[in-house]
């Protein structure tokens, strides 16, 4: 069993963000946490109201809180973009 954090599907900003702020609170539940987060729209309400094709640096920005905070399962759009900053984001953790 994976259990999705949530976001979107009909919440607004300030839920979404909540959700994001307390993703550590989800790990009570004991099963691995999926994240995502890539292109949503909570993402340009949080920035400058930019189109899907452009939020490559706010998925990238939630996803790596995300991982911050322990989630195991990420659904994206950019894989390759996003592999690389989990790498870097991790290296410099290691460091």
């Amino acid at each position: 069993m994976i259990l999705d954090i949530g976001i979107g599907f009909g919440k607004t900003l300030e839920h979404n963000l909540l959700l994001l702020r307390n993703i550590k609170r989800f790990h009570d539940f004991g099963c691995p946490l999926l994240l995502g987060t890539s292109r949503k729209s909570f993402i340009s309400a949080a920035s400058q109201g930019e189109p899907s094709e452009s939020r490559l640096p706010g998925s990238l920005a939630s996803a790596l809180w995300g991982l911050s905070q322990g989630v195991q399962i990420f659904r994206v759009h950019d894989v390759a973009e996003t592999a690389q900053a989990f790498k870097v984001f991790q290296a410099i953790q290691a460091s």
